[in-house]
């Protein structure tokens, strides 16, 4: 039961964090059911999700294949104008929104690196 309490407060927190956000993170769903969405996909930490949050992405399932393939959220925070779409935005948002592949966003990551 302890643990059932602590993981209704930690998505409340995540909820609360999610609300911050807005649209753009809840989608028009509860912030409740995104929140559980995060803890499925095994994000625990509150200031971790806000990271993914701050580098604009929004979807718990591609935060987790983001972090899988090795970036961490300051990498998917770099603003990039490759990939498809025309438009600059962040690593993670293009990614998500499937204009930049992972590959793409691993170059857009090295070249930053190398170039700062």
């Amino acid at each position: 039961m302890a643990n059932d309490a602590g993981d209704r407060m930690i998505a409340r927190r995540i909820g609360e964090a999610l609300e911050r956000c807005g649209d753009a993170a809840l989608g028009g769903a509860p912030a409740s059911e995104v929140a559980y969405r995060w803890l499925s996909h095994g994000f625990t930490d509150v200031e971790e999700i806000e990271d993914w949050l701050a580098a604009r992405c929004f979807q718990p399932d591609r935060a987790h294949e983001l972090e899988r393939a090795g970036f961490t959220p300051a990498q998917a925070a770099l603003r990039t104008a490759a990939g498809r779409g025309g438009y600059e935005d962040t690593v993670a948002f293009k990614v998500a929104s499937g204009d930049l592949t992972l590959e793409e966003a691993r170059r857009v990551v090295t070249s930053d690196f190398w170039n700062s």
